[in-house]
């Protein structure tokens, strides 16, 4: 285990600090954690969506490391997420916004093609949405492997949450809508909306109950 590693796991952000301060290459350092290397934003998000830090302890961390001067627009090796996709995929809203504050790219897409609106929506949490909306980001992009817009991924994280979703699906439905989406012709047959009625409701009003 890296010694940057072995800092997140004393859950003392000070101790990073410590470390980052005589040897400030460790910021963008790539980190072995398990069977992967990854930025030290996405190992310290990997250890808040499995539990081993908490969110409130995760966001002091990345602070550490983004005051030291962490690239926040890194790239993940292996899926080329960017790490605000990486927030946001494994559950860490906190530091997703973070990174937004501080400047880290909105636009790029990383695994399936997708963006962090994409992830936004299907983890569920409209807060991140909305914003992403308000930075510019375009709206209509489609998805490289399922050809899913955003609206397609709130609709999918409602019947089939992914783990450490939010469960806000219908407010980002609600804010992807009201922004401009419309619901696919496709979804007025659909079981798995229908069967919905809060999900139906939102998308193809109660004329469909």
């Amino acid at each position: 285990m890296s010694t940057l590693l072995q800092c997140l796991e004393t859950q003392d952000p000070t101790a990073l600090t410590r470390l980052l301060g005589q040897q400030p290459h460790l910021t963008n350092s790539p980190v072995l954690d398990g069977e992967q290397t990854v930025h030290p934003i996405h190992a310290l998000c990997e250890r808040v969506f499995d539990g081993r830090l908490s969110e409130i302890q995760g966001l002091a961390f990345a602070n550490v490391l983004i005051s030291e001067g962490a690239d926040l627009d890194a790239v993940h090796p292996r899926n080329g997420d960017s790490l605000l996709i990486s927030a946001i995929s494994l559950s860490c809203p906190a530091i997703a916004h973070r990174l937004l504050d501080k400047g880290a790219n909105p636009d790029p897409r990383g695994v399936f093609g997708a963006t962090a609106l994409h992830w936004a929506a299907i983890m569920g949490l409209p807060d991140l949405v909305q914003r992403l909306i308000d930075h510019g980001v375009y709206i209509f992009l489609r998805d490289r492997e399922y050809q899913g817009t955003p609206l397609g991924w709130a609709v999918q994280g409602r019947i089939d949450p992914p783990p450490g979703a939010r469960g806000g699906h219908i407010e980002c439905a609600n804010v992807l809508m009201s922004a401009g989406l419309q619901p696919e012709s496709a979804w007025r047959s659909s079981e798995s909306i229908l069967a919905d009625a809060p999900l139906r409701d939102a998308l193809l009003g109660r004329q469909s109950a």
